[in-house]
């Protein structure tokens, strides 16, 4: 049960690490009236907060979830970027960020089911 719910919070973590992805990226890309302002805006201190927060929860996580797993769940943010990069980017998906989460997902997929692997 325990473990089922870190692992809930790794995933949750994964599309935290996308969003203050997202919250960066929406900050570089406007101007700021100074050198400071690039980097004491409400939107990097949010971003890095919020990567803080999934630390935090991934600390917390590993108690429970073996390591070797870990990694591969935090794989999932790649995923969840490219999907919140179409909504508050308004980016294009291309078939090359296409092909590449699909072998991300992939790869979870298999990793995932290796007992099932003789």
């Amino acid at each position: 049960m325990k473990m089922s719910i870190c692992v809930g919070i790794m995933v949750l973590s994964a599309f935290l690490a996308a969003f203050a992805q997202m919250l960066l990226k929406k900050s570089a890309d406007e101007p700021h009236a100074s050198l400071l302002g690039n980097y004491l805006n409400v939107k990097v201190i949010s971003g890095y907060s919020i990567f803080f927060l999934t630390l935090v929860m991934n600390i917390y996580a590993y108690t429970s979830v073996p390591y070797k797993y870990g990694a591969v769940i935090n794989a999932f943010s790649y995923t969840f970027a490219l999907i919140l990069s179409v909504f508050f980017l308004k980016d294009k998906i291309t078939w090359r960020a296409v092909c590449g989460n699909l072998l991300i997902v992939l790869g979870i997929a298999v990793y995932s089911f290796d007992h099932f692997i003789p």
